[in-house]
């Protein structure tokens, strides 16, 4: 988008932008971005806050006031932990099920990709329960379950093609990945008798007590040694975020 952003302003036409990468922006420099210190896919930050996406949105548009660039401003809030603080609830969230494999399952692929189907199915009543209150999921491009294959699949060694027609396979690595924390958030904030988790809560399970969140870390290292360069980016960028 920043890129673009170019060919339009030469037309006439101002832009603004949100960045979640930063160094990507301080590169391609586009006219007026804000960056915003939000993991990927949720450029507006938490869901179910139009307070804080309000805030983000006008933040953004106040740029347009900027009659030259590149100007590559920061969004009120300054690191991730300061922006997410506001979102935690008064008590520690916690999710009551182990996912942790057992130990002959941690060092055997088949065996942490059975662990990984086990979390699924696990999972699987609280996320059909958060579709049916809410009406709708944000998981668009790779259902649970294909997910899950397409990734343990490629974690565990596999020479892998992608599995739609429409998409190159580093594109179909993302959106899997992509989705399947969709999934494990739409799950766990559908977990009946509980409070949803903010943002932070969220991530440290998932990284931390998951074992998606290790199959997600064995794809980013088979994907900064493969051939293919765009599998190689994706590794790098877009699969883990930093921090994690």
């Amino acid at each position: 988008m920043g890129a673009l952003a170019h060919y339009l302003e030469a037309d006439g036409v101002p832009t603004t932008q949100i960045s979640l990468i930063r160094e990507h922006t301080e590169i391609i420099r586009p006219p007026r971005a804000l960056w915003a210190p939000f993991e990927l896919g949720r450029p507006l930050g938490a869901p179910e806050d139009p307070m804080l996406q309000r805030r983000v949105l006008l933040a953004a548009l106040e740029l347009l006031e900027a009659n030259e660039g590149p100007v590559l401003a920061d969004f009120p809030g300054g690191t991730p932990s300061a922006a997410f603080e506001a979102e935690k609830s008064p008590e520690v969230w916690a999710c009551p099920v182990s996912f942790f494999p057992s130990l002959g399952e941690e060092t055997d692929p088949e065996g942490l990709r059975s662990a990984f189907r086990r979390e699924i199915m696990e999972l699987r009543p609280w996320y059909d329960l958060g579709i049916e209150r809410r009406g709708r999921t944000t998981v668009s491009d790779f259902a649970p379950d294909a997910a899950s294959e397409l990734l343990a699949g490629f974690a565990s060694g596999e020479t892998l093609g992608s599995p739609r027609e429409d998409l190159p396979f580093a594109v179909a690595l993302r959106l899997a990945s992509q989705d399947l924390r969709a999934f494990y958030f739409e799950a766990a904030a559908a977990r009946p008798g509980s409070t949803p988790p903010s943002i932070a809560e969220f991530n440290s399970w998932f990284w931390n007590e998951t074992v998606a969140g290790r199959v997600l870390r064995a794809v980013k290292e088979r994907c900064l040694k493969a051939e293919d360069e765009a599998v190689r980016m994706t590794g790098a960028m877009l699969i883990v975020p930093m921090g994690r």
